[in-house]
């Protein structure tokens, strides 16, 4: 049997079989851990197995969830039924012990896992799986099936299992706590709360249930909350003096003055009501409306002066009602944004323990989205770095808001992954605890949104894991005989970066540049083209060829914006190819705002017919 004929074979058994598992011979399981192999457990022989999976006599609804995933997944994998017990049973030999049974050795039992770290253990012929107070139990399932077992969910609907009948496996033995407590890929593809508990994200939009250990939760107050926190429409005609002053003296809504004893008052009376209707919430946030300014009354802008910055009288306000929060809710946390006018760090005064700084990524990222703001030589990504060191060593508590997308193009191409790993290991090295990468967040539809949430998800969680592992582990895993291709294209676009790096180290637009950029070249999308093109030919099912017809999408919507004066003849039938992909994947969001498909090809077809 030739390769290619045994290559299509094997494709088509896993087909079959409901698993796709990529380019053969070429995955690589990225997530492997790294140490020394325990025993060899031999889980399943033949379709039959003698485990059970043991849980506490008490167990917690995420211990129950954990032991579910597990039995279910390792069924799936061998086609053996592995029943849950209680740990008031006698013990077996050979035992899968999930959470925090009577069966864990004291060593594991011993360890502080915190909320959601996990340790894998081996013992003779048991596996412990035990895990931190919230999804520990679940993260550590999780971890044995793609790290131990190379499981894989890179999207939300679908599975990359191996096909084991016999099932061996040397666990490492290991314990990881997560160093993120926020870890948000802040695209829509990743807002599946299936999705972030099998990939591990912890992010507000990401919505795990709480019986499931919960997630990062802002339920009530997200961004932008002095309107809320003391309503202009309530207060401004009758009491100006609660709102800004400019520097020439006047009063304003657009901000609070902080300062005023009355507004600290109402915005804490208000806080502390929404907080009584959200007992899950977990972080509130007190922070200026968007655009910018600052109260310049006298006793505002004398706490600026003397911290040097308008974040004085910020965290003077936001400490406060922190303050009267941790009476009532020692457990919630108090957000703030470092955005704008607030970006420097004080000189004097120092945010509470209870107290979260959020710093936005605006003064680098919006104007050079292509490079990273560690080696950037712009005096906006110099101050963007020396923010980070003036916050990190005040002590607070930093978190981070950054942006992967072009907000006017959510389906144009952004070769920028190259900027992930080194802006992790710098905000990692001055003392981050959450990270934000805002990206396609209102549809589906942007480019390479399912890669690109997975390899995110994948780096928050363990930042020691490397980009082009993970990217590589994605496109061989899950474009099945047209990975190549795929790679071919992302490749491409890479190199295709390094040629243009003149104009795109400023791009006009900055993060928000033209479809017409010079690095989207006739030479560029027409190779891409052939490759993807190519890379559909290949496909054996409707499932392949949609994966493809994604990453397709930005090339098609580079043509439809670059119009058909340039494309021509072709012009028509990559309107109609568009069309007929964004309708069936449900794009109905090509730039940040409402839906705007229909608006966008109806300009295009009155483009083809010269209106």
């Amino acid at each position: 049997m030739s390769n290619h004929t045994w290559a299509v074979a094997l494709f088509l058994l896993l087909v079959l079989s409901g698993q796709t598992m990529g380019a053969p011979g070429k995955w690589r399981n990225s997530l492997a851990p790294r140490g020394k192999p325990g025993p060899e457990l031999t889980l399943a022989q033949r379709g039959e197995t003698d485990y059970v999976i043991v849980i506490p006599a008490a167990p917690t609804t995420q211990d129950q969830k954990a032991a579910e995933d597990l039995a279910h997944w390792l069924s799936q994998i061998t086609g053996a039924e592995f029943p849950t017990v209680s740990d008031a049973e006698a013990p077996r030999a050979t035992e899968i012990s999930v959470g925090r049974t009577a069966r864990l050795p004291a060593g594991l039992a011993a360890l502080d896992l915190g909320n959601e770290g996990y340790a894998v253990g081996v013992t003779d012929k048991r596996l412990f799986l035990v895990g931190g107070k919230q999804r520990g139990a679940i993260n550590a399932v999780y971890a044995f099936l793609e790290e131990d077992l190379g499981c894989r969910w890179y999207d939300r609907w679908s599975s990359r299992l191996p096909n084991e009948r016999t099932l061996r496996v040397a666990p490492v033995p290991r314990s990881y706590v997560p160093v993120l407590f926020i870890r948000d890929p802040f695209y829509y593809d990743a807002f599946d709360g299936t999705w972030s508990l099998r990939n591990r994200t912890n992010a507000p939009d990401a919505r795990v249930p709480e019986e499931w250990g919960g997630h990062v939760d802002y339920d009530g107050l997200f961004v932008h909350t002095y309107n809320t926190l003391v309503p202009p429409g309530q207060y401004w005609q009758e009491h100006p003096e609660y709102y800004m002053q400019t520097p020439e003296g006047n009063r304003s809504p657009q901000q609070l003055c902080q300062t005023h004893p009355d507004v600290l008052r109402i915005a804490t009376e208000n806080l502390l009501a929404i907080l009584e209707k959200h007992p899950e919430t977990e972080i509130v946030e007190v922070s200026p409306n968007d655009g910018g300014q600052h109260c310049h009354c006298p006793n505002c802008k004398a706490i600026d002066d003397a911290n040097g910055s308008p974040s004085g009288s910020l965290i003077t306000f936001v400490n406060a009602i922190a303050e009267a929060v941790e009476k009532v809710r020692p457990e919630v946390m108090v957000s703030t944004l470092a955005y704008l006018d607030t970006v420097d760090a004080p000189k004097l005064v120092r945010p509470r323990h209870n107290v979260v700084v959020r710093l936005c990524n605006d003064l680098h990222s919006w104007r050079y989205p292509f490079t990273c703001f560690t080696v950037d030589t712009g005096p906006e990504s110099k101050r963007y770095r020396e923010a980070i060191i003036g916050w990190a060593k005040i002590g607070a508590n930093l978190t981070i808001w950054d942006y992967f997308v072009n907000f006017s193009h959510y389906s144009g191409p952004m070769p920028n992954m190259d900027v992930l790993q080194p802006t992790v290991d710098f905000y990692l090295a001055h003392n981050v605890k959450g990270i934000m990468m805002q990206a396609a967040y209102q549809g589906f539809g942007g480019e390479f949104a399912p890669l690109r949430s997975w390899v995110m998800a994948k780096l928050l969680w363990d930042p020691s894991l490397k980009v082009p592992d993970l990217v590589d582990d994605f496109i061989y895993g899950y474009y099945g005989l047209a990975a190549d291709d795929v790679k071919a294209y992302w490749d491409l676009c890479y190199a295709n970066k390094a040629k243009h790096m003149d104009t795109m180290e400023k791009p006009e637009g900055g993060i928000r540049y033209p479809m017409t950029a010079p690095f989207l070249s006739r030479e560029f999308v027409t190779e891409g083209t052939r490759l993807l093109d190519h890379a559909r030919q290949l496909c054996r099912n409707e499932r392949e060829q949609r994966r493809v017809d994604l990453v397709l999408l930005p090339l098609l919507y580079v043509k439809l914006m670059q119009g058909p004066e340039v494309w021509g003849a072709e012009y028509r039938a990559v309107l109609d190819q568009f069309e007929a992909i964004a309708r069936r994947e449900q794009v109905k969001y090509l730039r940040e705002g409402g839906p705007d498909l229909e608006e966008k090809l109806a300009g295009w077809r009155a483009a083809l017919e010269g209106k």
